[in-house]
Order: structure tokens, then C-alpha cells, then sequence
């Protein structure tokens, strides 16, 4: 949901795809989707049709492969999240053969991680990167397109397995905000 209202705040034609089309396409293009469409398949071959000239995917496993295969020459993909699994089932022809690129988004701060720099000049100008980026969201993100996509806000004790099991099952439609 905020991939969608940012890109359209920011002009860009937005295609939403959902497993939910029937319970979520006008919820979709309120946040800003100009067009919703169905779950993307992975093509019969290692590619398919070149249908997008970018993506941001918060699903991962199928979806994301789909959409590498469906993606134009030299364009890329930003993978946010694993909902739909962590395995990636695709080859290398979008890479080798359309020069796509798949950019991972992390969502850490790569303090005392093994393989980033210990020192206290190196993890600020990790932060300071993030605070760039949230400046730069907090002025391109229309805030009623936010308070659309916030499900509920529920305290930290409230956390529980059917908050869970709603979010498996598919039966949320937006974030839920934790309150500490």
C-alpha cells in the first residue's frame, strides 16, 4: 500500500497486483492504483513478456520470479518482503539476458553486523542515509494515503496469535502500527 500511494504521488502509473483482486481492487486504487490485476504467474519459459519498467515486491517467492521474468530490458526490481516465502525460483536469463537488477531493501541498521564496519563514523553515515530517506517519504507520501493503509494500531500486549492468524490468512488489508 504505501509503494502504491508514494509512486503515484510521485506521478508514476501504478499496476497493483493482488491474490485478492475481488476484495481489494477499489481499496487498491484509493491508495492510488491506476489499474489492478490479478496475482502474477511465472511464464512457461525462464521469460516471459516485458510488462514492467520497474517494481517494488513486498511478496517474494513466485511473485517475485514472475515479476523478474516480466520485467523490460536494463529495468529493476525492489524486493521489501518475504510474505509469500523466502525461496526464489527463477533463473539467471532475466540477468544475464535483459540486464535487470534486483536490489534488495533492507531494514536494519547495520550496527555490530558481521560484514559492515565497527566504527562509530561508519554507522553514522548509515543513519544519516535513513534519515534522508525518511525526510524524503514523509514529504512524498500523502498522509491520508497513510491513515488508509494503517489496519488498526494495537498496544505491544495485545499482540497476539489472531493478530497473527489475520495476517496469515490473508485478512489483513493494511499494516497494523505497535504501540510500545
Amino acid at each position: 500500500g504505501i509503494s502504491i500511494a508514494l509512486l503515484k504521488s510521485l506521478g508514476y502509473r501504478v499496476t497493483a497486483s493482488t491474490r485478492r483482486k475481488e476484495g481489494l481492487e477499489e481499496y487498491l486504487k484509493d491508495l492510488g492504483a491506476d489499474e489492478v490485476i490479478g496475482g502474477l504467474e511465472a511464464p512457461k519459459g525462464p521469460l516471459g513478456k516485458q510488462l514492467w519498467c520497474g517494481a517494488i515486491d513486498a511478496v517474494g517467492g513466485d511473485t517475485l520470479a514472475a515479476i523478474l521474468t516480466q520485467t523490460k530490458y536494463r529495468c529493476a526490481v525492489a524486493s521489501t518482503g518475504v510474505a509469500g516465502g523466502g525461496d526464489l525460483p527463477t533463473s539467471v536469463y532475466p540477468f544475464i539476458l535483459r540486464g535487470i537488477r534486483l536490489l534488495g531493501v533492507d531494514s536494519t541498521l547495520p550496527w555490530n553486523c558481521e560484514g559492515y564496519e565497527k566504527d562509530e563514523a561508519s554507522w553514522n553515515r548509515y543513519r544519516d542515509e535513513r534519515l534522508v530517506l525518511w525526510d524524503r517519504l514523509a514529504a512524498s507520501l500523502p498522509k491520508e494515503k497513510l491513515h488508509k493503509i494503517v489496519e488498526a494500531t494495537i498496544k505491544l500486549q495485545d499482540v497476539n496469535s489472531d493478530v497473527a492468524d489475520r495476517v496469515i490468512k490473508g485478512q489483513v488489508r493494511g499494516r497494523y502500527v505497535i504501540q510500545i
